[in-house]
């Protein structure tokens, strides 16, 4: 097949390369967007839970004799709740149920009885780039007459869980992203780029051969937009084949008849010729005829002229006017050969 001129032919960046990259940066956005939430329910979650040791904890703390305990006991309670201190506020006061020799010196807090969707993601990227080692004061509800617990936890193992979470969740999320974009991929390329690929290279190849029937597209049979656009094409292009060779029969047609009124011409010239000579006889009856006979030479030669400049007989548009019709009659009998002798009056 003929190659389609350069200025036609799709650039690199096609269609398909397009669909690539949008199915690409879509997939990543789709993974920022449920990525970010995930690791902030993951450090609320592991907050939460600390808190729940830490009620826990405060229960077990406000049974004891006098609401003391060893020091044995106490950094026992604080080490099963990942806590180096362990508060309790009630209506009346505020207590401190547990607490390590060393207080260490909190960083930030958090609150989680108001934190919202955005704040809980802020203080997840606050805690992933965090340096190592630094302490956050958490406070949560209480239950019964207290009205919130508060612990200060170190936040190293909060980090070091939340990069082993964030870790396992990319790797399990990109590979669904991966595999779904490239399932709506192939599926997209099947079902539209190819198609259309098909559709835009039958249409290069009639438009370099507009008289090849076998540049003619093949209707896939699909009832959507796609197959309706293959089927009305392709009955354009057939339409527009027949008139083409309808064009290059009449094309044809016009050169044979050309050149027969050429010949015919030539022969229509030399009678005329001998008409003229018939003009210089003394016959009356010969001089009568013979203008007829060069005046209906004339005119043939005159519609073969015709023909002949525009490939095509063409009729001359009638000249309405006023005539005498006794000439005319007059005319008509001597052409059909009628003399006066006949029983006919005119």
């Amino acid at each position: 097949t003929t190659s389609p001129p350069p200025g036609n032919r799709p650039g690199r960046f096609g269609l398909s390369a397009r669909l690539l990259v949008l199915t690409i940066l879509f997939g990543l956005l789709a993974e920022v967007l449920v990525y970010l939430p995930v690791v902030a329910n993951y450090r609320r979650n592991w907050l939460s839970n600390r808190i729940a040791s830490a009620i826990t904890a405060a229960l077990v703390l406000e049974a004891a004799p006098d609401g003391m305990v060893s020091d044995d006991l106490a950094r026992q309670i604080l080490a099963s709740v990942g806590a180096k201190m362990v508060a309790l506020k009630t209506d009346d006061s505020k207590r401190l149920l547990a607490s390590s020799d060393m207080p260490p010196t909190v960083a930030i807090a958090t609150d989680l009885r108001s934190l919202t969707a955005m704040e809980a993601i802020g203080d997840a990227l606050d805690t992933l780039l965090a340096p190592r080692g630094r302490f956050i004061r958490v406070v949560g509800d209480a239950p019964m007459h207290g009205q919130y617990v508060e612990i200060v936890v170190d936040e190293t193992p909060l980090q070091q869980g939340m990069y082993d979470f964030a870790r396992r969740w990319l790797v399990i999320t990109l590979a669904i992203s991966t595999i779904t974009a490239s399932l709506i991929y192939l599926t997209l390329s099947l079902f539209i780029v190819r198609p259309m690929r098909r559709l835009t290279g039958a249409m290069m190849r009639f438009a370099a051969d507009p008289e090849d029937e076998a540049g003619v597209i093949r209707a896939s049979g699909r009832s959507d937009e796609i197959g309706v656009a293959e089927r009305e094409f392709a009955a354009m292009q057939r339409q527009l084949h027949g008139m083409l060779q309808q064009k290059s029969r009449l094309a044809a047609l016009g050169l044979a008849v050309s050149k027969i009124n050429h010949d015919l011409r030539n022969m229509l010239a030399a009678a005329q010729l001998f008409s003229d000579r018939l003009t210089e006889t003394d016959d009356p009856i010969v001089q009568r005829l013979a203008p007829k006979l060069i005046q209906t030479i004339g005119r043939a030669i005159a519609f073969c002229q015709s023909t002949l400049s525009y490939g095509r007989a063409q009729e001359l548009p009638p000249d309405r006017r006023m005539i005498a019709v006794e000439a005319v009659v007059a005319e008509v009998r001597e052409s059909a050969g009628l003399t006066a002798s006949l029983a006919i009056d005119w």
